[in-house]
């Protein structure tokens, strides 16, 4: 699977669906932290993504978890462009991508293209 997104927001999940359609990719949902460790322990990922409006999200503790389990993966995290702390954390925290929602939905389609080269 060359996905899996931390997410509960329906919308972004229909709207992914588009956008991994258009792209001729999948991906997988989980809802929590511990769901997405578990997803990563299973099955490798080649495109992690993280949905910063998640008050769960811990950007420092969580990508370095990410980073020892699922070493070679990509990190993606997205946010309200108003959090600008949480963006800014997750990119100290060492997610290789940080970006606005407005910005992740306008990439979604090349970003999952990309999970699947």
């Amino acid at each position: 699977m060359p996905a899996v997104v931390l997410t509960t927001d329906l919308l972004l999940q229909s709207q992914l669906s588009g956008a991994a359609a258009r792209a001729g990719q999948s991906f997988q949902v989980v809802a929590s932290v511990e769901a997405l460790l578990a997803k990563l322990a299973a099955s490798p990922h080649r495109l992690i993504i993280l949905d910063l409006a998640l008050d769960a999200i811990q950007p420092a503790a969580l990508v370095q978890q990410l980073r020892l389990q699922a070493p070679s993966s990509t990190i993606v995290a997205f946010g309200p462009h108003v959090h600008r702390q949480r963006l800014a954390d997750a990119k100290a925290a060492g997610c290789d991508v940080v970006m606005s929602r407005g910005q992740f939905h306008a990439e979604a389609e090349s970003l999952l293209q990309s999970a699947a080269e």
